[in-house]
């Protein structure tokens, strides 16, 4: 009798399968699904034009018509709310790339250099972050002026640390292992020792980071703008909205409270997609 050989598996499908029987990583994924899909087809799923005016319906409560109701110059919320989600992924996603990227090359020549290059490297790091995150993203863009992009510069510069450090606590690590070891032994230059051998064993906390990352990014996002420092009227931009309605709070909150739900699911589902991710990657946890 012929016996069947088990599945070969790779630690990626191993990771894959252990995300998708995690149920709070799932529905982490619907919301941020929901959220990616109203950003991709805004123009065609949007019942309103977001900039669009009727003053004589300002603060009009949600209805058949306007779900959502209208803000304090007669603009529909929904389609605001939904063009919102454009701006806050933007802002979130790219302003984490642009950290992971800088943090990534830093963190790594810092560990793997070692010597007084780590030890400037990583005191400039720990003058950065002790600085609260927000208030030295509000000083940047209070130099270079409000703005989209400005926000995600400033975002971006105060995130870059804390991938540094990741990074170079990786590299730390790595670099003492038996592969790095007989690499260098066989003559590999210290290029390719660090970015073909180490960097592809740091990704894990990288990719974890990054995805909780993208949180935090929104929500100074969102308090850049409701600060006026971010996006500049009429963008649609849920820190911008809810700024814009603080004053009809009492009088009129379905203003402040669609877009500080949309705030709220997003980071919700990062963060519920971000512990998945932790749990699938653990290598704790593999077989």
């Amino acid at each position: 009798m012929e016996r069947r050989l088990p599945a070969q598996t790779t630690l990626f499908r191993d990771a894959l399968r252990r995300l998708f029987r995690n149920k709070l990583a799932i529905i982490g994924m619907v919301i941020l699904g929901l959220f990616v899909f109203c950003a991709l087809f805004a123009p065609w799923i949007a019942p309103y034009d977001p900039i669009a005016q009727d003053v004589t319906r300002r603060r009009e409560p949600p209805s058949r018509e306007h779900p959502f109701g209208m803000d304090e110059v007669g603009r529909d919320l929904l389609s605001r709310v939904i063009y919102g989600a454009r701006v806050s992924l933007y802002v979130g996603v790219a302003s984490v790339s642009l950290a992971i990227i800088a943090g990534t090359l830093i963190g790594a020549v810092s560990g793997y250099a070692g010597g007084w290059v780590d030890n400037v490297v990583m005191r400039i790091m720990d003058i950065m972050l002790a600085f609260p995150s927000l208030l030295l993203a509000i000083a940047i863009v209070a130099i270079l002026g409000p703005g989209l992009l400005n926000m995600l510069y400033a975002i971006a510069f105060v995130s870059i640390p804390a991938y540094a450090r990741i990074v170079r606590a990786s590299v730390l690590a790595a670099k003492e292992m038996d592969y790095t070891l007989a690499a260098r032994a066989i003559g590999c230059s210290s290029s390719r020792i660090l970015f073909r051998h180490i960097m592809p064993n740091c990704l894990t906390p990288i990719i974890v980071q990054g995805t909780l990352g993208i949180a935090t990014a929104i929500l100074d996002a969102a308090g850049l703008s409701f600060l006026g420092l971010g996006a500049q009227p009429p963008t649609p931009e849920w820190g911008a909205m809810l700024g814009q309605g603080r004053g009809s709070v009492f009088t009129a909150p379905h203003v402040v409270i669609f877009p500080g739900l949309a705030i709220m699911l997003s980071v919700l589902g990062f963060n519920l997609l971000g512990d998945g991710l932790r749990d699938a990657l653990d290598p704790r946890l593999r077989m």
